[in-house]
């Protein structure tokens, strides 16, 4: 082998050697600080493991958490519910102003709505939730017609009953159409929503014989005058269908104030102001379910869980009354 050669081994013997030094450096220093993040453990008798020098964790309370959790208890089950129709209203200049026409009668429907109770390791009740609700029978709309003719003759009205605390709700005011619009144009209804839909509450006694001025002081005290998020987003003055725990999402959505209106009225006189067996609207016949009298104190007691809903309820009602 001649000289240049052997100098030519030489060197690329040097550079081997000096590729091996530097991966040996890289390797050590990678073991040095993998091993400065080890886990360091405080004595012992501390159920403290200090995972890094920014981070500690008690063992005992992740344990205790983990056991509770293990130990917890879910049940599923289902209920049916009655869907109630929606009502449409639509004008018609073929009946006169103040008068009603049903032209297409409601159906209900029928819902299957799936609940959660979710218990603690002692067997209490620790939450209850709505996990689904799937309609397995659609109900159909009821139309009413609404007359827009203008009167030959005067209407005549029943004379309105003096307001009282005991008062039954399953008649009719008597206040006029005229009355209602006057009674629920005020400064308090600041987007006017009571104001633009007067009537209804109007339309609702000549439906479904109840008292329409309790109606509306229950949207008032439901909904804050119309400025609750439900009433606003949901179309929904009387909070229906929500739930304490979750009242936005519970609460039905509607395409118009005079649905939810319309609504809240079949409800009360089907379930709450009428005795099971009555005959109410359309020749049904009333369930009663929670039917404790047909006053404001018999329907507090199954409507809302605030014993002084009822008289917070009647304060709108004087209020209203007054105005007339």
């Amino acid at each position: 082998m001649s000289t240049k050669e052997k100098q030519k081994v030489s060197k690329i013997a040097l550079i081997i050697a000096s590729i091996l030094l530097i991966c040996v450096v890289i390797y050590l220093k990678y073991i040095d600080n993998k091993a400065s993040y080890a886990v360091e453990e405080i004595p012992k008798k501390s159920n403290i493991v200090k995972v890094s020098a920014a981070k500690e964790v008690n063992l005992d309370e992740i344990i205790e958490k983990n056991t509770k959790q293990l130990n917890s208890k879910e049940e599923i089950y289902e209920r049916q519910e009655e869907l109630e129709y929606i009502t449409k209203y639509r004008y018609s200049d073929e009946i006169y102003v103040g008068e009603t026409r049903i032209s297409q009668e409601g159906r209900n429907g029928i819902q299957t709505i799936t609940m959660k109770k979710t218990y603690d390791s002692d067997g209490n009740l620790v939450n209850e939730e709505q996990v689904s609700c799937v309609v397995t029978k659609s109900s159909m709309n009821k139309i009413i017609e609404i007359g827009t003719k203008i009167y030959v003759e005067p209407e005549k009205q029943a004379n309105p009953e003096n307001l009282s605390f005991d008062m039954a709700l399953n008649k009719p005011s008597g206040f006029t159409l005229d009355d209602f619009r006057k009674i629920l144009t005020d400064s308090k209804d600041k987007n006017k929503i009571f104001e633009n839909n007067a009537e209804y509450f109007y339309y609702i006694e000549k439906e479904y014989s109840i008292n329409g001025v309790f109606v509306a002081a229950l949207g008032i005290h439901e909904s804050g005058w119309g400025t609750s998020k439900i009433a606003k987003n949901k179309y929904n003055l009387f909070g229906y269908g929500a739930y304490d725990s979750n009242p936005y999402n519970g609460a039905y959505t509607f395409s118009s104030y005079s649905e939810s209106i319309d609504l809240i009225a079949r409800v009360l006189v089907k379930y709450y102001l009428n005795p099971p067996g009555s005959i109410i609207y359309d020749g049904e016949k009333a369930s009663g379910k929670y039917y404790n009298g047909n006053t404001l104190s018999g329907v507090n007691k199954k409507y809302a869980s605030d014993n002084n809903w009822a008289n917070g309820v009647y304060k709108h009602m004087e209020y209203l009354y007054k105005k007339r």
